[in-house]
């Protein structure tokens, strides 16, 4: 029986630390647009119907998910040590993404946005952030603020719900939409965060055994 091991940088192709920084300043943009999205609904600014339906939230969706990606590549030639407890939290996060995008084009697909899609996404996003910024947080992927920054993300949902419940959804039967705004604070310094995270990232690699 012959081991053999492939040099790193010759084990995956590379993910570029340019690649890493467009997923943060997507995800960091993606919480921008979430943000305003929340200004226009409750300004109740005289937009098009598509803008706040569709125009805002689809690049928005699509910037928040490559936040999770964009934490998985920097850190990709790290140990397996909570990377895979990593990656369930990041499929989950993108189930909730794809049950927002379902409540967004639900409009124009049956012609009525299914509200069932809303508290559904919101809880896998809240749950799937929690796992992927625990497993970065004691995983180490990041260093000083940044190491929290994605677990921040998932801390947030755990204290907005009760709140929502206690001061809103009991009392009003609705949650608070500028409650729900306020996450998306969280994802632009997730966003940051791995944006100025990349230029020392490391390439991805692994090690590749043959018999």
């Amino acid at each position: 029986m012959v081991r053999t091991v492939r040099p790193p940088n010759e084990a995956r192709p590379a993910i570029s630390a340019g690649r890493i920084r467009f997923a943060g300043l997507a995800c960091l943009i993606g919480g921008l647009l979430w943000a305003a999205l929340v200004i226009v609904e409750e300004l109740q600014t005289p937009v098009p119907s598509i803008v706040d339906g569709f125009l805002i939230p689809f690049p928005m969706l699509l910037g928040l998910a490559c936040g999770p990606l964009g934490l998985l590549a920097l850190r990709a030639r790290e140990s397996r040590r909570m990377r895979r407890f990593g990656l369930i939290g990041t499929s989950v996060t993108l189930l909730g993404l794809c049950a927002y995008m379902g409540a967004t084009l639900s409009k124009y697909v049956v012609g009525y946005e299914v509200e069932f899609f809303y508290p559904i996404g919101a809880l896998l996003l809240g749950v799937g952030m929690l796992l992927l910024g625990i497993a970065a947080f004691v995983a180490r992927w990041q260093s000083g603020w940044r190491r929290i920054a994605p677990l921040f993300v998932g801390l947030y949902y755990v204290v907005m719900i009760p709140l929502q419940i206690v001061f809103f959804i009991i009392p009003k039967g609705q949650p608070s939409p500028i409650l729900l705004g306020f996450w998306s604070v969280a994802w632009v310094l997730f966003g940051y965060a791995i944006w100025s995270s990349a230029p020392a990232a490391p390439y991805a690699s692994g090690t590749d055994a043959a018999v």
